[in-house]
């Protein structure tokens, strides 16, 4: 029998991969569009959106603290919810991996935009394999890829801001409510929920709850830390967006525009590359560094396969690992689009988000001891009012998603639920008699 994993996950590796998992496609390709929505009110969007988050990744980090495990999310749903409600959960959390495609497209757009002889496909393709490999070296080596990562595209974003703001000449159009609120509260608040996607991953570094030390402290330490540091970062870089250029200049743009005005030409390479290529390769990197976790803990459980979870040298359950690439690259192959892919990734993710928040809702009455132990506990009455919010704002996010996923993605995905449904009534897990997964 294998022994517990030693521990090797500390605040700052755990903050890196939250960081990375965070900073992504929000400021690569949702700044533009919410500034079609609500103009300059863009920056304020980004403080909404971190009060709509926050929700539900309080409810994430309070189970984490009363019972921090490996497999995180897919141990709370199983022990608060049933283990049956939890293979389908894990099952659409494989599903909403699909975003995986979004980061590598995106990648692949901006590489081009700095060589046009590149292919978006194949470039997408090559950059989601390199960050699967290195993943396949171990959970340490990801996570020291990532902290370098993180510190260069961290540099990269202020030096957008530092330099920015001193083009900026008006600041009062951010404090007018006509330019703030230029299509009503609708848009501000359709805006903000569209800029949510920017800053969800945070709540993930509980898939790490028997890899890193005090995981108690930790896991709501990280969260919050991680939440507060890139809305900081993106509110900066919303009022550069903005406030740079004319309004009309840049809605719907990337931002290439403002940082060609900014920058010359070879510190606009260097952010392109260093700022805007890495925020996309860090999200890549740190979905690859959590999501088989809760696979590996099904398959212990009886629900999968052992042989799925057999680690190699480097403590890896690569199979799981391949598993998850290929619903990344599938995608980039049949040439999906960025906005396509990500609506719908971020749509099955508000669906599958919302099995670990209501986990919260039945903590006290079946973990008494551990809620009332945890360091970051929550009052029973939030542990019921929370999760409840967070069905009403995930709802509404899925219910803005339908028409831009359309009739087809919703029929897959109810179909693929449906089996899955089917597959949890049927199945008659068979616990493994000794762990299996990842050792590292």
């Amino acid at each position: 029998m294998q022994t517990r994993p030693a521990k090797l996950l500390g605040f700052w590796d755990l903050l890196g991969i939250s960081l990375g998992q965070i900073i992504g496609t929000g400021v690569v390709v949702l700044t533009g569009i919410s500034i079609s929505m609500t103009g300059y009110g863009t920056p304020w969007a980004f403080g909404l959106a971190l009060l709509i988050v926050s929700i539900p990744t309080i409810c994430i980090a309070a189970l984490g603290s009363a019972v921090p495990s490996n497999g995180g999310n897919y141990t709370y749903v199983r022990d608060l919810l049933g283990p049956r409600i939890a293979i389908v959960y894990l099952g659409l959390l494989v599903a909403g991996q699909i975003i995986l495609a979004s980061f590598a497209i995106g990648f692949g757009e901006y590489a081009q935009a700095l060589w046009p002889g590149l292919s978006v496909k194949w470039t997408a393709a090559f950059i989601m394999s390199v960050c699967f490999i290195a993943n396949l070296l171990g959970l340490k080596t990801a996570a020291r890829f990532q902290n370098l990562m993180v510190i260069v595209l961290i540099t990269a974003l202020l030096a957008y801001i530092i330099a920015g703001l001193g083009e900026v000449e008006d600041f009062g159009k951010f404090t007018t409510p006509e330019r703030v609120f230029p299509k009503g509260f609708g848009g501000f608040f359709a805006a903000a929920f569209l800029l949510r996607l920017s800053l969800v991953g945070s709540e993930y570094v509980s898939e790490f709850g028997h890899d890193m030390k005090r995981p108690g402290q930790t896991i709501p330490l990280v969260m919050g830390a991680s939440l507060l540091i890139v809305t900081l970062l993106y509110i900066g870089i919303a009022i550069v967006a903005t406030g740079v250029l004319p309004l009309e200049a840049v809605i719907g743009k990337n931002l290439s525009v403002t940082a060609r005005e900014i920058f010359s030409p070879p510190v606009y390479v260097a952010f392109i590359g260093g700022g805007i290529l890495l925020s996309l390769v860090t999200s890549l990197n740190a979905i690859f560094a959590w999501c088989t976790k809760g696979l590996c803990m099904a398959t212990q459980d009886g629900w999968l396969p052992g042989g799925w979870a057999k680690a190699n040298r480097f403590g890896v359950a690569w199979k799981y690992l391949s598993v998850f690439y290929l619903v990344g690259l599938v995608p980039i192959l049949a040439g999906l689009g960025l906005k396509w892919v990500s609506v719908f990734g971020n749509a099955v993710g508000a669906i599958f988000g919302l099995f670990p928040v209501f986990a919260l809702w039945a903590l006290a009455n079946k973990r008494p001891e551990e809620w009332r132990a945890a360091p970051f506990r929550l009052p029973l009455w939030a542990t019921k009012v929370f999760p409840l919010l967070s069905v009403l704002i995930y709802g509404y996010g899925v219910y803005t998603s339908w028409g831009f996923v359309g009739n087809r993605g919703w029929a897959a995905l109810a179909v693929y639920t449906a089996v899955l449904v089917i597959f949890a009534l049927l199945r008659r897990p068979r616990p493994a008699v000794a762990p299996v997964g990842q050792s590292s």
